[in-house]
């Protein structure tokens, strides 16, 4: 073997068992304490263009979940749509996850620093509660990241992933969700990307009467905007899926026409609005598909990644609108949902602090325990010495009496231990040596 090449690989373990020790140094310099942790990126500071970058497949959450395992992350749940990729974990080290992150998309890790976000605690916290009420979403009150949410905390939980504070934070937060549905108008008409769309739609075109609209794409989304659009007089829709069969099933529903996907080329020649949302991981539109086009079309992509190339933007006839443009679209919908945040955030507010009064108490949970053993154990004593001198009548009296005194002063020392521990954790020390509680 020449002496270059064993040099060469010689380098490359040790650059390796480098790597590793620097991660190790950093696992063991890392803040110890246990807390929630969300990092990710969203729609608030990423760019559609690199949003695209950080969708996670399924077997990517699966590589994640596994890989977290390994790393002794205790809780992790992915959320991964077209407006954020976002963990929600309950960790010490938000480096390690930071890495596993990036190691999972198609972006650079200076990508993920410049437009990622980090929060911890409460922070953390009030943003999955924000997120799961409508505050947090493209389109103000659009609820359907709920139901991702709950499938991701689901998948984490058949994985073995989700610890018993995920678990008891997200039932709050579902709480919150469905007070807030119920208790203001957050999610009162029509306001979601979909909804988003058809109104760009109806402020380009006075009328649709002598408009033929192409919809590629009958997944959620597909679906939505095809039923918004029910509501306005077009010449003509079509859809169009790879799954002929899914589409046919909703083309019956409303009445409109199907066309091969071998045929969508030939389709745009003559249509007017073309909306894409194939959910695809990679462009599925490209400049091609218009070459024997000659009418003005506006196109409308409702996907993250793009799913039709940007290179069609340039074509003369055509106007291409992506989502974060739409997100510019305002209506009176939007403005009255606006006017009940204040309402929704109460709400929210209101299942937080019982969230963590949960929290508090699992805390001290222990510390209280110790304290009723222990004062049960001093009247067991009394009442073991007093029994020969009291008839079994009595000494049941004594019992009970002795039991209700004990529970009266373990109450009153909770609710004095809760107030006190919220300003100082010394209190808790304190009591465990009065009472000689620790071993």
């Amino acid at each position: 073997m020449p002496a270059h090449k064993s040099l060469r690989d010689l380098y490359l373990i040790i650059e390796k068992r480098l790597v590793f020790l620097q991660k190790s140094i950093l696992r063991i310099l890392s803040d110890h304490k246990q807390k929630f942790i969300s990092l990710g990126i969203s729609h608030w500071k990423t760019p559609i263009d690199i949003r695209g970058k950080f969708n996670f497949s399924a077997d990517a959450i699966d590589a994640i979940l596994e890989e977290a395992k390994l790393l002794g992350v205790k809780s992790l749940f992915v959320v991964s749509t077209c407006n954020r990729a976002q963990f929600f974990a309950y960790h010490h080290n938000a480096y390690i996850l930071k890495e596993l992150f990036v190691k999972h998309t198609k972006a650079s890790a200076e990508e993920f620093e410049k437009h990622h976000f980090t929060t911890t605690e409460d922070e953390a916290v009030h943003q999955l509660f924000e997120l799961c009420c409508g505050l947090d979403s493209m389109m103000l009150g659009d609820l359907q990241i709920v139901n991702q949410i709950k499938e991701a905390t689901k998948y984490a939980n058949q994985k073995d992933m989700l610890d018993g504070y995920s678990h008891r934070l997200m039932q709050y937060v579902l709480q919150a969700y469905k007070d807030v549905r119920t208790h203001t108008e957050i999610n009162e008409g029509p306001a979601s990307v979909a909804h988003g769309a058809v109104l760009f739609i109806k402020e380009r075109f006075k009328s649709l009467a002598e408009k033929k609209i192409v919809l590629f794409g009958t997944g959620e989304i597909g679906e939505t905007t095809v039923k918004n659009l029910q509501k306005h007089n077009y010449k003509e829709m079509v859809l169009v899926n790879r799954t002929r069969a899914k589409a046919e099933a909703l083309a019956n529903t409303i009445g409109v026409r199907v066309a091969a996907i071998e045929n969508l080329e030939e389709e745009l020649k003559t249509t007017d609005i073309f909306i894409v949302a194939t959910g695809a991981t990679e462009p599925t539109v490209g400049p091609e598909y218009f070459e024997s086009t000659n009418k003005k079309m506006l196109l409308i992509d409702l996907s993250v990644p793009r799913n039709i190339d940007t290179s069609v933007d340039a074509l003369k006839e055509l106007e291409l609108i992506d989502m974060d443009q739409l997100n510019n679209i305002q209506d009176e919908t939007l403005a009255r949902r606006r006017k009940n945040i204040p309402k929704a955030r109460t709400i929210i507010n209101l299942h937080k602090n019982e969230f963590y009064d949960w929290v508090l108490m699992r805390e001290l949970s222990p510390t209280i325990q110790s304290l009723r053993d222990k004062l049960h154990s001093f009247t067991a004593v009394e009442l073991e010495q007093q029994k020969f001198r009291l008839t079994p009548e009595e000494l049941d009296k004594a019992e009970k009496l002795a039991s209700s005194v004990v529970n009266k002063i373990a109450n009153q020392a909770t609710e004095f231990i809760k107030l006190k521990y919220r300003q100082s954790d010394d209190v808790v020390k304190m009591v465990e040596e009065m009472f000689k509680l620790k071993p």
